[in-house]
């Protein structure tokens, strides 16, 4: 038997015995009696997992009866239970089996926002913790200039999965090779490299992706979005109705681009990825690392203080493999129709949907929900 904390995920050490254990049938009288006789934990049996009557009993010794001490969940419990017990006030969860305690951290980690609050959901504490530890990694990263030394630092800060999305642009290559240069996955690092297949992508991407995992000796999983999703977009907007009107074409992002994101992300403790503050005035602040609350997890960007030149020279003195499309005036490569090459001197960004204003040109990967402003597909007319 080992006790998790429901409130990290973590083992309790040296847990107390419980004070009162309590039957699921038990009534007010027993419950006052355990809230009003002890201050130690009290238990709360589940005979079957599908017994649903000590969520119950949890709520009403914290909101009737005022309890404050430590109320364990203990029995038939299965990690999908998790989070409806930290939810209805439970503290602690008694396990049977030792080797589940992995999989209860990660049920009560993925997920990155609650739909039924209470006034004792420690929720928002392990935000608040989560938002301090993005905070630290961030200064951590910015004490050190190497890119490996700081692919380490987040291999040994993160727990868990570690997602890293690819376009297979300059800087998403400079940190494929220094993943693999840093040896991090070889040590036990679970780190998920992607790319989002949108369906249109440029044939030098595909050739750069397995040119990379030949040379890094790592798989790119290719992320396709609902076939149903786009093929409802298409019915409704055309083949490249994305050009007919902004938010045309943020649909079509949305559902080429950001919900298979979404799908990728989810369960992942940590999101890496190549932003730069160089490559626009809507990226000038960003950050190493910082907590995106949206998705749940720490989001890592480790060269986004490199200017075009320190790029430039990594990939010279590596020898890093890189997208052909570069060589001709490619600067910033999305979606093969959205997609142009650029003059010298031109903005990066302006080879990206060159057809709309040039202020905030974003697919939306990197911008809040609220911000995205995109209204689902099947609740559009289709354009006359």
């Amino acid at each position: 038997m080992v006790l998790v904390d429901l409130s990290t995920g973590g083992l309790v050490a040296d847990p107390d015995e419980p004070a009162t254990v309590l039957e699921p049938a038990a009534d007010h009288d027993a419950l006052a009696s355990a809230a009003g006789g002890n201050a130690g934990p009290i238990a709360i049996l589940f005979p079957s997992f599908a017994d649903g009557r000590g969520f119950s009993l949890a709520r009403i010794l914290r909101d009737r009866l005022g309890f404050t001490g430590e109320i364990r969940a203990v029995g038939s419990l299965i990690p999908d239970q998790s989070q409806f017990l930290l939810r209805s006030g439970f503290d602690t969860a008694e396990i049977a089996d030792p080797d589940a305690a992995e999989t209860w951290k990660k049920t009560l980690t993925i997920i990155g926002r609650s739909y039924q609050p209470s006034a004792r959901n420690p929720l928002p504490l392990r935000w608040n913790a989560s938002a301090t530890a993005a905070a630290e990694l961030d200064q951590a990263l910015a004490a050190t200039d190497d890119l490996v030394e700081r692919i380490r630092l987040i291999a040994e800060r993160i727990e868990g999965r570690i997602a890293f999305s690819t376009s297979v642009g300059l800087e998403d290559q400079v940190i494929l090779q220094a993943i693999a240069k840093s040896g991090v996955v070889k040590a036990g690092a679970d780190i998920d490299v992607f790319t989002l297949d949108t369906g249109r992508l440029f044939p030098e991407v595909l050739e750069t992706i397995e040119l990379s995992e030949l040379r890094y000796r790592t798989r790119i999983r290719l992320v396709a979005p609902d076939a149903r999703e786009v093929e409802e977009l298409v019915s409704r907007d055309g083949v490249y109705g994305f050009r007919q009107s902004v938010e045309n074409r943020k649909s079509c992002c949305e559902i080429r681009k950001v919900r298979p994101l979404n799908r990728a992300l989810q369960g992942a403790q940590g999101w890496i990825t190549g932003l730069r503050r160089e490559q626009s005035q809507a990226r000038a602040d960003v950050p190493l690392a910082e907590w995106d609350a949206e998705r749940g997890l720490i989001k890592i960007n480790p060269i986004a203080d490199w200017p075009d030149k320190r790029l430039n020279d990594y990939i010279d003195a590596n020898n890093v493999v890189i997208n052909p499309l570069h060589a001709q005036g490619f600067v910033s490569i999305g979606c093969a129709p959205c997609t142009r090459a650029i003059e010298p001197g031109e903005d990066p960004r302006a080879g990206r949907w060159w057809w709309e204003s040039e202020d905030k040109k974003e697919c939306g990967l990197h911008v809040a929900e609220s911000e995205r402003s995109v209204a689902p597909v099947a609740h559009r007319e289709k354009a006359a």
